[in-house]
């Protein structure tokens, strides 16, 4: 009996820190600087610092939108054209006010876009003042992801 007993226990020990980890792999989400704090407060800003990150950045046909947001669409690369290292789609929404950019970003649908890409190692959603910045890995490594994610939560 005492070993049943000792069983139950550890299952239960382990089924707890299982429960209080979960989603221990994923990065957390608070930026280094306030997004309300953010020097980013444009879409020319995105596009400027990722010239500063060091990629080569052409601006893309934006996609449209229906939540009252300005769309435009980069396309980030890192290395020469044949033999490029990393390659990410940045879309940023320029919304009409910090609060609305908020409300979408806080919104379940793209906190769950955002985990996925963060998860993968893909990319991330993240707010800048009133921006919505949607970053895509294409082409790279994981680490390059992550970085890039930091570095514009960062700004």
């Amino acid at each position: 009996m005492p070993n049943d007993s000792n069983k139950v226990t550890t299952f239960l020990i382990l089924c707890m820190a299982m429960a209080f980890c979960h989603g221990c792999d994923h990065k957390s989400t608070s930026a280094s600087v306030a997004a309300d704090s953010s020097k980013l407060k444009a879409a020319t800003d995105v596009f400027w610092a990722l010239q500063n990150l060091g990629f080569m950045v052409v601006k893309e046909k934006p996609v449209e939108t229906k939540h009252g947001c300005k769309p435009f669409e980069y396309l980030a690369q890192k290395g020469p054209a044949k033999a490029i290292e990393s390659r990410f789609r940045i879309s940023v929404f320029q919304c009409p006010t910090a609060e609305r950019a908020e409300k979408i970003v806080k919104n379940a649908y793209t906190r769950d876009v955002d985990s996925l890409l963060r998860n993968h190692h893909d990319g991330g959603v993240i707010r800048r003042q009133a921006l919505e910045i949607i970053i895509r890995k294409e082409k790279g490594s994981d680490k390059a992801a992550d970085q890039l994610v930091t570095a514009i939560e960062g700004m």
